[in-house]
């Protein structure tokens, strides 16, 4: 049986799909002037859509254009006339040439299922676990002969002289036991993971598998831990967190690997793009999701922080203890630690009555479990310059409050230095603002402190500090 011509062209189809697009872009704007902003967001969402649904098209292309160069199903390329034919030997030690590549480079007209039907010998899926069609020379010279195309005639040439004979040679040396070292890996059963990797398992496993690692690693990194729990075991805590980090990442990677791996046999055997798209969307998205629950995990506790709190590194406050003993004088910024050492202090000096105040802040977790070791002590708090951030938690914690009249306090929510901060009030910073109203503090003067943005300073006038009671008092003439 023998087909001649080309390939039939299929320009005008691509440009008619890409007309209806357009024509789908242009019809939003009518909708837009009558529904205004409601369009936006389904219309943003049909973007993002289509233009996942155009890169993995042209990912589609590029399998086809450069046909899968990786030998992940055993399939070795041969170039001819600037076009890749792979081949691949069956359990017999037969060649099997990708029915894509040869009807792409000879203008194959008939459907797989017609060829099927034709060569039942000789046109069939040959690689078990993978759906793409291969043909064999035998039927590729039965198909073609009596061609009078030169360029036919070339590659049936080429198929017989070089491409056969040279990849029997190569699979028969990779076959050969003497040939591959007896602790070569790929020698070795091939495991879970490694087929993972190799992306030889089918698309249907990597959206699980992807939802398995998100449901996995948001259980883990979802539910933010208690200050107090942070506070009293932060090196330890901080460690496992890190770990946590570096596994997520780790598996991010191999399952990405492989998810790319597979999308590239997938596309490359010509299956389905719609079922491929769904599938990637679907283990991408479940990724996605975890990766969201360790960034808002992220808004309160950075990698630097955590691996300062690992290290014991953090800075502390320097605490000294007045003359008469009656008062703990912390001055510095607040780092993991400083309750636990103000606590020791305490203990060693159990005539304090109460603590002076100064530094610019520092860990808001510190802050809110040293607040309530000063409240549980029944310490009075004092503050005789300035007092910002964290340092207000703790000042606020006392029974007793005394600002001297020199005294500035600083608010703001919490944060970290280099992250955009979006306005919304974090776990941290309901807990300040609970822990203020739990204190006295008048509700119009915490909503002004959590309206503050973390790169921003609120400093209140002293007589706003009393009239809200974040001040009980003034500290008349303090010692200097």
């Amino acid at each position: 049986m023998t087909t001649f011509g080309n390939s039939r062209p299929r320009g005008n189809r691509r440009g008619a799909w890409q007309l209806a697009v357009a024509l789908a872009f242009l019809m939003l704007v009518p909708f837009a002037m009558v529904l205004g902003w409601r369009i936006i967001w389904p219309a943003s969402l049909l973007m993002v859509v289509v233009l996942v649904f155009l890169a993995l098209k042209a990912l589609h292309g590029e399998a086809h254009a450069r046909m899968n160069a990786l030998p992940l199903s055993g399939e070795l390329p041969y170039g001819f006339a600037g076009h890749d034919i792979r081949a691949v030997c069956d359990s017999g030690g037969e060649v099997w040439l990708r029915a894509d590549d040869v009807r792409h480079l000879l203008g194959l007209e008939r459907s797989d299922a017609w060829m099927a039907g034709a060569y039942p010998d000789g046109y069939r899926r040959a690689v078990p676990g993978l759906a793409a069609w291969f043909i064999s020379p035998a039927a590729v010279r039965r198909h073609w002969a009596g061609s009078f195309r030169p360029e036919v005639n070339r590659f049936l040439t080429w198929m017989e002289r070089e491409l056969v004979p040279l990849h029997r040679q190569r699979t028969a040396q990779v076959a050969d036991p003497g040939s591959v070292p007896a602790d070569d890996p790929a020698a070795r059963p091939v495991g879970f993971v490694t087929r993972h990797w190799r992306g030889e398992h089918p698309l249907l496993h990597f959206a699980l598998s992807g939802l398995l690692l998100a449901v996995l690693f948001g259980a883990l990194l979802g539910g933010p831990s208690e200050p107090a729990a942070v506070v009293a075991h932060y090196q330890r805590r901080a460690f496992i967190t890190l770990l946590e980090l570096v596994a997520g990442t780790l598996a991010a990677a191999w399952w990405g690997v492989g998810a790319w791996r597979s999308a590239q046999r997938w596309l490359g055997s010509g299956r389905s793009l719609l079922a491929g798209m769904a599938f990637a969307m679907a283990g991408m998205g479940s990724l996605l999701y975890a990766f969201d629950r360790m960034a808002d995990f992220d808004r309160q506790m950075t990698v630097f922080a955590l691996v300062a709190m690992a290290t014991d590194s953090d800075p502390r406050p320097r605490l000294t203890v007045s003359a008469d003993g009656g008062r703990l004088l912390l001055s510095g910024e607040m780092g993991f630690g400083t309750t636990r050492a103000v606590r020791e202090a305490l203990a060693r000096h159990p005539a304090i009555a109460g603590i002076e105040l100064e530094g610019p802040g520092g860990r808001a977790y510190e802050g809110l479990v040293l607040a309530e070791l000063v409240r549980e002590s029944g310490l009075a708090t004092y503050v005789r310059r300035d007092c910002v951030s964290a340092c207000v938690l703790v000042f606020a914690g006392g029974g007793q409050r005394f600002a001297a009249p020199g005294a500035r306090f600083g608010l703001h929510r919490s944060g970290v230095g280099w992250q955009r901060d979006d306005g919304r009030l974090s776990r941290t910073d309901l807990a300040m603002g609970e822990f203020f109203a739990a204190q006295g503090i008048a509700d119009a003067f915490i909503r002004r402190a959590l309206a503050t943005p973390f790169a921003d300073i609120w400093v209140p006038e002293s007589a706003e500090v009393l009239t809200a009671r974040l001040a009980t008092d003034v500290w008349v003439d303090p010692s200097p």
